[in-house]
Order: C-alpha cells, then structure tokens, then sequence
C-alpha cells in the first residue's frame, strides 16, 4: 500500500515551506516512535491532487477537511484525529473562527456571496451564520473554490461578501479588503486519517503534537486537541443554507445526492 500524507487547508504560498518542514518534523516522530513500517512513509506532502479521491485512499494517513465534510459521502471513511490550537487567533483553544469581509463599505442590503466550497464550515457556514444574524438576504453567490480566490473576486468587484477562515487571514495578501464582521467560533478543522489506515490514531495523535510543538510556530500552530465525528455534528447547521436559498437545492443535496457544490449552486 502507498501511504500519502497532505496538510491542504492552509497550504499557501505564504506557508509552503513550514508546512514541509512540519511535515518532515510528523515523519521524524513517527519513524521513533513506530520504526516498524515506517520506511513507506511518503517523504513529501501530496499536493495539486484531487481532495475528494485522497479522502477515499486507504492510504491516507494524515489530511485536512471542514466539520461539514465529515458528514458528506465523499468524506465518510475519514476519521478525525485532532484540531489544531491556533496561537494566533483570540478565541478558546481547539476553535477559530471567520472574519467577515467586503471590498467596499458599507455593504450592500442585497450582497452578492462568494464562498469557497459548499460544505465550507469557514466559507459558507459562518456567512450564512452572520448574514442570518443581521438580517441580510444575498441575491446571488459563486463558488471560488479557495478563501484567496475568494478575495480576489472581492477586490475585482465580482462579489461583494465573504467569510474567510481567520487563520487563513493571517497567511493572505489582505489589501484593499475591509473586515466588518466576525462569524461565531465553532471547532477548528480536524486532522484527519483514512479509517483504514495502517497507522493507529493514536500514534498520529502523539507524532502530530510533538512535531506542531517543535516545528509549528510559523504556522500559529500552538497544540493539538481531541477530536470526534460528535464535536462536528451541529443539528441545525444546514438550516442555515435552507433559510438562505429558499427553494433552492441546499447543501442537504450535497449530502444525499454526492453532487459538487458547483453543480448545487449552478441552479441558484
């Protein structure tokens, strides 16, 4: 079996180099504390690679996702095995949150929504969350497909709204972009592993802690804590998109259909 290890959720120019050197520091503590095996341990992250088809790779030893995608059928043989403290954001350990952003004040009572992905917790969530909280109802929203693509449709005036994750905030080219907002906090994005992984949970757990404690202070990485399916699991999370698309095929379809947030939002 080939193993692959990717870090893609804040895998940015600004931070390519620490998420390497991270990663060197993850295979370090996994070839002391599990030598058995070890040596087919990727020796570079995957990058540029289908997400959604790594996801479903028992090889798969350590990747990203959102709290949502647990919950879709692209996600659901993935099993968490943490959540990063980020160092740098004011709010409890093990959370994060988004900063609410446009391209011109003040914005406009119908905004037009551009979101990164579908299942999003950052994104989509977090601005359904904020957007609901000020009573604002959007006329039209466009998948990026990344918070930096997401700005640079703000600063080209193709949208007028976003949230973006605030530790990716941190790592962007941020000019000419106003903050007005900041969504409630919710779980940081967990760590995750294929559930047919060769490695045990645990000793990713305890690899990932040490390495993000020697080498993860350029990425505002503080710790690691817990995590379950159960912490991601919120009842009325979808509503949101219900409530901000009415009629319309909401992130629930994602869900019960695999279909790709493009297609879903093609057809509002």
């Amino acid at each position: 079996m080939t193993l692959i290890a990717t870090l893609p959720w804040y895998d940015l120019p600004a931070t390519g180099s620490a998420l390497d050197v991270l990663w060197q520091s993850i295979r370090l503590q996994l070839h002391l504390t599990e030598p058995d095996g070890c040596e087919l341990l990727p020796i570079e992250l995957t990058r540029n690679s289908d997400l959604t088809g790594l996801w479903q790779n028992p090889g798969l030893i350590l990747s990203q996702c959102c709290g949502p995608d647990l919950f879709t059928l692209q996600a659901a043989l993935l099993e968490p095995i943490a959540r990063p403290i980020f160092a740098m954001l004011e709010c409890a350990p093990g959370e994060y949150y988004s900063h609410i952003v446009t391209g011109a004040k003040p914005l406009s009572e119908h905004p037009r929504l551009v979101i990164n992905s579908l299942t999003s917790r950052s994104g989509c969530f977090a601005l359904l969350e904020w957007l609901k909280d000020q009573g604002i109802k959007p006329t039209s929203v466009e998948v990026s497909g990344s918070h930096q693509e997401s700005l640079q449709r703000l600063k080209q005036n193709r949208a007028d709204v976003a949230a973006i994750d605030a530790q990716s905030w941190n790592f962007l080219i941020t000019e000419q972009l106003h903050i007005i907002g900041r969504s409630r906090p919710a779980p940081a994005p967990p760590f995750v592993m294929h559930k047919g992984s060769p490695l045990p949970k645990e000793t990713l757990y305890r690899a990932l802690n040490k390495a993000i404690l020697s080498d993860g202070e350029n990425l505002g990485l503080g710790g690691l804590m817990p995590a379950d399916r159960a912490l991601y699991r919120t009842a009325n999370l979808f509503k949101y998109s219900e409530d901000a698309f009415p009629g319309k095929e909401s992130a629930v379809s994602h869900l019960a259909t695999n279909k790709s947030p493009s297609d879903i939002l093609a057809t509002f």
